[in-house]
């Protein structure tokens, strides 16, 4: 599953729901690290996958309310799903880009962990709230100088806030 995971990345951002007997943490957090959308362990209940993949599907379908959102040199285009830091395109993942996008409407807010998995996940996650972390430890990477308008809060969550 991890393999084949990483080939699709390599290829495309279509969302990606794991479904697996690997329940341990680590498992967990390879599977976000290599760009899973969703994770979910077995057994299961067929309802939840069912919301999860709707859940998927409303997210990668949906109509965006604003298509290009601007904060600090960071651009993301919905329509296009493209983000640009300073006029280069960079690559996210199809969570990456989902919490950047959320960090991004909600400037200036202080996020908790459970806010932001109920929020960018779209369901409530029984995992461990890390898994937040990291995701943000990626998209910092990835936005290069411009991660670091994504400030941690301690025993909260994060914040996005332009700091020039």
């Amino acid at each position: 599953g991890y393999e084949t995971c990483e080939e699709i990345r390599k290829i495309s951002d279509v969302p990606i729901i794991m479904v697996t007997a690997k329940s341990e943490e680590k498992d967990e957090l390879r599977g976000f690290e290599i760009g899973v959308d969703e994770y979910i362990t077995k057994p299961f209940n067929p309802r939840i996958l069912v919301a999860r993949a709707e859940a998927v599907l409303r997210r990668t379908n949906g109509d965006n309310e604003n298509s290009i959102l601007e904060a600090g040199g960071i651009v993301i285009d919905n329509n296009a799903h493209t983000v640009t830091v300073d006029g280069n395109l960079i690559e996210l993942s199809f969570k990456e880009f989902e919490l950047l996008e959320y960090f991004i409407n909600n400037q200036g807010r202080a996020l908790t962990r459970e806010n932001i998995l109920s929020r960018v996940w779209n369901y409530d996650y029984y995992g461990d709230a890390r898994t937040i972390d990291t995701h943000v430890k990626k998209l910092r990477a990835k936005l290069g100088e411009k991660g670091r308008y994504i400030t941690t809060i301690w025993a909260v969550g994060y914040k996005f806030e332009i700091k020039d």
